[in-house]
């Protein structure tokens, strides 16, 4: 017997996953079983055998359209999968059974599960824990598909030391792990992480996220490992982060300076050759704003120097215009006094002669009555009662009215001429006024001038000073001061991670140790193959090269794994694994024969009490090898041209999957 495999025990009896049977229906009610297929741990093999007859050519002997990839959807249906590839299967096979479905007797975790799922989209999937299909069909078993399904999830992810991947934050999912292992013919076995080809797989980041997943699954990847690897991507976001805020403080630093530098050289017409800075050489910005500022500060002297000299001959202006408003106001009043005797109205007569005393004498405060004049009961009742001088002048009035009118008139132009005299004295003032205005506004526009440059200076000088003393602002210096220690911190993120991955290199080995075995037993003693955890691409290798090799790296890989599971208990993989024609993407047929001999060796050195550890299913057009040409392993035979002998022992329409 071989030994090239050490598994002298293993901690498993079963695998955590395996199909012990799946029936194709015809109609659940009545119960019609199109076809039965017993599986068992170990290699199962599916031949597509080509007829030995041969009359037999095109399609008919090249073993294909028999219902091989078919085989595959319908496993990957019973296990939860919904992709389109499969609803496009359903849908054939709902137009040949419009009452069938697929049943599958699955065991999780050493829970024996019965699971029942329509072809037709508006029929209900079913489930439950038993061992009789006639009892979840009859509806005598507890559980259904969603506690199926939950309990798939359960055991294979909810177990994971993280039930989401760093980085991406991305949510792990059972459908995940079965893209794994029931691997898409479609994808031509072109590499280790391309699982699936047209149905997606929901990974945020396609090129990380499957390795990191892979590393969770085979216990590469614990939770202090998981804890350190967010730490770092959310270290080096934060630095990243920091080092773009650094880029635009430095660019904000050399736009604000050269933005400066434009404002003084646009205040001066300076052109781009002349210096900032003063030198001995001739004229510079500096020198310029030195200039400006002093020549400022000498016209803001003279200006103040004539406010003050305008204010100062305001003065009297404003004094002789008072007087002229009340003279001119006294012979207004001279003239409505006179109009009143001669229109004969002592009422008016009356107030504007005590208007004109006031005018002229009685203006202000009453100091024997210490009230206002306006307010006084002495004024109140003279100008109220008849006084003589308006009997004797309204006596005069009526003894001379043409003289009185006369007089009117007299009033009048003296009025007139008061009133114009006002007039030219109003203008006088307003005229200094608004040259005092003037004066005032060329003061402020000097100083805010003179403070903008002031400003502009004040900015543009110490960052050339800072430029020049290589220097950073304060911002920049914050940040940078930030930089390092974010930086700092990083680095000793990365150190515990690295002792952490050192701390699994015991793992890691493990698996080098058995891909080198299972290599070595492939290809021989020539034949090298490892294991690089660290690769986001061929993380197993062949020492040699060729296609058939790139194929065989992901079956080296996939067994690997597989029997892993069958020996280590950190490993989280269900030890299941359906390959579909492997051999057909272009993998030489000696190393698919001695691939398939493997895996039944493997199944044999793992023989122990009564069971495999692992179960391995795969589809093949080539021939096993003849020692596997047995029921042992060989669990279904199809052939082309027979109907008998299709998967679903009749052709689907418009046409069956492989």
């Amino acid at each position: 017997m071989a030994t090239w495999l050490q598994a002298d025990s293993t901690p498993r009896s079963f695998p955590r996953l395996w199909i012990e049977r799946l029936w194709l229906l015809e109609s659940k009610e009545p119960l019609a079983v199109v076809r039965t297929i017993d599986l068992h741990p170990g290699l199962n093999i599916v031949w597509a055998r080509e007829p030995e007859s041969e009359a037999a050519s095109g399609l008919a002997s090249a073993g294909h359209g028999v219902g091989k990839t078919s085989l595959c959807l319908l496993l990957r249906y019973c296990l939860g999968d919904e992709a389109p590839s499969i609803s496009s299967l359903r849908e054939k096979a709902l137009a040949g059974f419009p009452k069938g479905g697929v049943a599958a007797k699955v065991h999780v975790d050493g829970t024996t599960w019965l699971v029942y799922r329509p072809y037709g989209t508006h029929s209900h999937s079913s489930a439950g824990k038993g061992e009789e299909l006639e009892s979840l069909l009859a509806g005598g078993l507890d559980g259904d598909f969603s506690a199926f399904s939950a309990a798939l999830h359960e055991a294979f992810i909810a177990k994971l030391p993280a039930t989401s991947l760093p980085g991406s934050s991305q949510t792990l999912e059972w459908r995940h792990l079965l893209a794994w292992c029931i691997r898409d013919q479609k994808t031509r076995f072109d590499g280790f992480f391309h699982w699936r080809d047209g149905d997606g797989l929901g990974f945020r980041r396609p090129r990380q996220d499957p390795p990191l997943f892979v590393h969770t699954v085979l216990g590469l990847l614990d939770a202090d490992t998981d804890r350190l690897m967010r730490e770092v991507e959310h270290a080096q976001s934060d630095l990243i982060n920091l080092e773009q805020e650094l880029e635009a403080l430095e660019r904000e630093s050399i736009f604000e300076l050269a933005h400066l530098e434009r404002k003084l050289r646009a205040q001066f017409k300076a052109d781009d050759d002349l210096p900032v800075l003063e030198t001995i050489l001739g004229p510079s910005l500096q020198s310029m704003v030195a200039d400006a500022l002093a020549e400022a500060v000498r016209a803001e002297t003279t200006l103040e120097r004539e406010t003050e000299a305008a204010e100062e001959n305001l003065a009297p202006l404003l004094v002789e215009l008072e007087a002229l408003r009340r003279e001119a106001a006294i012979r207004e009043k001279e003239r409505e006094i006179a109009q009143s005797l001669l229109d004969a109205n002592e009422a008016d007569y009356i107030r504007l002669t005590t208007e004109l005393q006031q005018l002229e004498n009685l203006a202000g405060h009453c100091r024997h009555g210490d009230v206002d004049f306006s307010k006084c009961d002495y004024i109140l009742s003279r100008r109220s009662t008849p006084s003589l001088p308006w009997r004797l002048s309204q006596r005069e009035a009526e003894a001379n009215k043409p003289k009185l009118r006369a007089a009117v008139q007299a009033a009048t132009v003296t009025e007139q001429a008061a009133t114009a005299e006002l007039r030219h004295q109003v203008s006088l003032v307003n005229a200094k006024q608004a040259e005092i205005r003037r004066l005032q506004v060329r003061i402020g526009t000097s100083e805010a001038q003179r403070d903008y440059l002031k400003s502009v200076w004040g900015d543009l000088q110490p960052r050339i000073a800072a430029r020049a003393g290589g220097k950073d602002s304060r911002e920049l210096e914050l940040a940078r001061s930030q930089q390092q220690k974010l930086t700092q911190e990083l680095n000793a993120k990365k150190t515990a991670l690295v002792k952490q991955n050192q701390v699994h290199s015991v793992r890691a080995e493990a698996l080098k140790v058995l891909t080198r075995s299972i290599a070595a037993r492939l290809l021989g003693e020539e034949g090298y193959g490892r294991f690089v955890p660290e690769s986001d691409d061929h993380p197993f290798e062949i020492s040699v090269g060729g296609e058939a090799y790139q194929v065989l790296e992901v079956l080296l890989g996939d067994m690997t794994c597989l029997l892993d599971a069958a020996i280590a208990l950190e490993s989280h993989h269900p030890g299941f694994a359906v390959h579909d024609c492997p051999r057909e993407a272009d993998m030489s047929e000696r190393l698919y024969r001695e691939f398939l001999l493997t895996a039944a060796e493997a199944a044999e050195l793992m023989f122990a009490d009564g069971a495999v550890p692992f179960q391995y299913i795969v589809t093949t057009t080539s021939a096993p090898p003849a020692a596997l040409q047995t029921t042992r392993y060989v669990v279904l035979e199809l052939l082309p041209g027979a109907e008998e002998h299709l998967l679903f022992k009749r052709r689907l329409l418009p046409q069956l999957f492989e």
